[in-house]
């Protein structure tokens, strides 16, 4: 690779585009050279001149290198006249077009465009497929058009698990991610661990409050825990979202009756934040209750490859008797607790459709230690798995059958 000379109207710094171009006395191959050609022309459409055009001309060979100009033309600056999707049946132009950071009017940033697309992405019902420039009949003016798929904007999920020693077990889950095309969520949820335990949530979103990234919640929460509580709650709360983070902030009315005795009322409120980049997954909750203490709940996830590795903590600071139900390992029943920690992995064998997993998962539950290992398999939207404690013989392990279902 011999000298390379920019010409042409660059407008932007000649400086700052050199530094993109291969340095002399390197070998010289095609690919280099387009790969270097590639990252001027993204230089330029990240400040606004996205039909700049490169080509290489002038080409001097001698015995030991190949010198040559590269001409510049940047074409015009361009704002974004308007974004345009396609493919959206069902979700509406308005809430995408919230979700999008990049506005009408701007100068065109591909960057912010690329920013855009993945946090389209994060509503996890939006696929999108591709994207094009169009230009518009007024010079300096560009429009965005973007295609998109909709898929999975609810379901269901159905488990359930049995044990000689912890008997049968269940819970049921119905989502729905967009509805009436705006983003708003429902959810209700239930589960049951043998007669010891049940709960009922009830959970909705209403997103983009006042056209801002607020979000405004309802929750209804329902639990029982034989001859120890039943507890009901209410609380509704605004979500802030940013980027990879949320949080939240929620005030509400808790009562509490303890068996076999009249109920208590109190006032509570709940803070949480979640962090989501690909391959991790962080989320933090506190709820203080006025005169009975708090709840601190931490829990992790990353998937590295074909590894998951994940944990949970919980602790229960009461001023009162309050007790929590606590799902430790697979392979165990439920237990009542006031603090727990779990830690898991799970190996990924991926076949095309078929999904093979070892698993292995360890807790401390008031100061003792459970251990189980095991094996899932999953085709489509069912698995299997089969769970034993350490201190238990293969026979007596727990089965755990799982149906997803979804549009």
């Amino acid at each position: 690779m011999g000298n390379i000379q920019i010409k042409g109207k660059t407008i932007l710094s000649q400086k700052e585009i050199e530094k993109l171009l291969p340095k002399p006395g390197i070998p010289f191959r095609q690919n280099i050279l387009e790969e270097n050609i590639k990252k001027i022309l993204k230089f330029y459409a990240d400040r606004g001149f996205p039909f700049a055009i490169i080509s290489p001309l002038e080409f001097q060979l001698d015995s030991t290198s190949l010198s040559f100009e590269l001409h510049i033309d940047p074409g015009n600056i361009y704002r974004i006249r308007n974004i345009i999707f396609k493919g959206n049946s069902t979700t509406s132009d308005e809430f995408l077009l919230r979700q999008f950071t990049l506005e009408n009017g701007v100068i065109f940033n591909e960057i912010m465009l690329q920013e855009s697309i993945e946090e389209l992405k994060k509503l996890n019902y939006i696929y999108v497929d591709s994207f094009h420039l169009i230009k518009g009949n007024d010079e300096g003016w560009v429009s965005i058009l973007i295609f998109i798929n909709e898929r999975n904007m609810g379901g269901i999920i159905g488990a359930i698990s049995y044990s000689e020693n912890g008997g049968w077990s269940g819970k049921f889950q119905a989502i729905g991610k967009n509805l009436f095309g705006g983003g708003r969520t429902i959810e209700l949820k239930w589960q049951k661990e043998g007669n010891t335990y049940q709960e009922e949530i009830f959970q909705y979103k209403e997103p983009y409050i006042f056209s801002l990234p607020f979000s405004l919640t309802f929750d209804i929460q329902h639990s029982y825990i034989e001859n120890i509580s039943n507890k009901t709650s209410i609380s509704t709360g605004v979500i802030y979202s940013f980027r990879d983070f949320l949080i939240s902030f929620a005030p509400g009315v808790e009562n509490y009756a303890k068996s076999g005795k009249g109920g208590i009322s109190y006032p509570f409120i709940e803070t949480s934040f979640f962090y989501e980049a690909n391959p991790f997954r962080l989320f933090y909750r506190n709820k203080w209750k006025r005169g009975r203490g708090w709840i601190l709940e931490i829990s992790s996830m990353a998937s590295l490859y074909y590894l998951n590795i994940y944990s949970e903590y919980f602790i229960l600071s009461s001023n009162g008797d309050e007790l929590l139900f606590y799902k430790p390992i697979r392979g165990y029943p439920g237990v009542i607790a006031s603090k727990g920690l779990k830690f898991g992995i799970e190996l990924l064998g991926k076949f095309d459709q078929l999904i093979i997993y070892p698993l292995l998962e360890t807790s401390w539950i008031e100061d003792f230690w459970q251990y189980s290992y095991g094996i899932g398999i999953k085709v489509n939207k069912v698995s299997m798995e089969y769970a034993i404690p350490f201190d238990e013989s293969p026979i007596n392990g727990r089965v755990y059958i799982t149906f997803h279902g979804g549009s």
